[in-house]
């Protein structure tokens, strides 16, 4: 798949995670330098060693300090981030009443001001040069009726997808298009851990019949970062196998 990208850099934060780290994979195979943010782990240890060449960043998403140095070490390293890939985000499962406000908080202070935070220390460098793609990982949950995830969850989510649409008509003069993509089920670690009982009815929701894979969602980031959709900003791309449709 030749997108146009080579020769461009993208910075994609929650980038030991699954879509984040096939992200990443499948913008450095379109030959875009990139360099991979997340908490110092080994994850993100094994996903800078599969990908020769990146730049590794730690980064934490819910700290403005950590997020400025972060953003300045991808800047030095790269020279210019003209593609930002927002996938650093957690998920849970319940109701209201098991939504603490010490849990609302954490949810939103990562999913949410996590992609504006980084986002507000990312701009200014599009903003200078007149171009640069953003793409934020909102959900199905934040288009629709929630199955499992936690109100806080389709919070933050919906949040996502009301913070890209400002930033897409506040900074379409300067040449930067922001969008969202709002994946479905994905077979990733979130999926995984759920207990095996929520499972099959959770599949049941998606009329193609399957979770969703990583690659599926990176190709959907890709293509939105790229020329391909230089007239496409402000838009939700959902990839959900038909469990959501508008």
């Amino acid at each position: 798949m030749d997108l146009g990208l080579a020769g461009k850099t993208a910075l994609i934060t929650g980038a030991a995670g699954g879509i984040g780290h096939e992200t990443a994979r499948m913008l450095a195979a379109e030959g875009v330098r990139v360099a991979l943010a997340d908490l110092g782990s080994p994850r993100l240890n094994e996903a800078i060693a599969g990908l020769p060449g990146a730049l590794r960043v730690e980064l934490d998403v819910t700290n403005e300090a950590s997020v400025g140095t972060a953003v300045h070490h991808a800047l030095n390293g790269l020279g210019r981030i003209d593609v930002l890939v927002n996938c650093a985000g957690i998920y849970r499962i319940g109701e209201l009443a098991d939504v603490d406000s010490t849990a609302w908080d954490q949810m939103l202070d990562i999913n949410l001001r996590g992609t504006y935070l980084v986002c507000r220390a990312v701009l200014p460098g599009m903003i200078a040069s007149q171009s640069g793609a953003i793409v934020n990982l909102s959900s199905i949950s934040g288009r629709t009726k929630s199955t499992l995830a936690t109100p806080s969850y389709v919070a933050s989510k919906a949040g996502i997808i009301g913070l890209t649409m400002a930033l897409a008509s506040q900074n379409a003069k300067h040449g930067v298009r922001a969008n969202t993509v709002a994946p479905g089920p994905v077979d990733t670690d979130m999926i995984r851990t759920l207990p095996d009982e929520l499972k099959p009815g959770l599949i049941g929701t998606i009329p193609l019949g399957r979770l969703g894979t990583t690659r599926e969602i990176a190709m959907a980031i890709a293509f939105l970062a790229s020329d391909a959709a230089a007239f496409i900003t402000g838009e939700t791309l959902n990839v959900n196998g038909g469990a959501f449709m508008v």
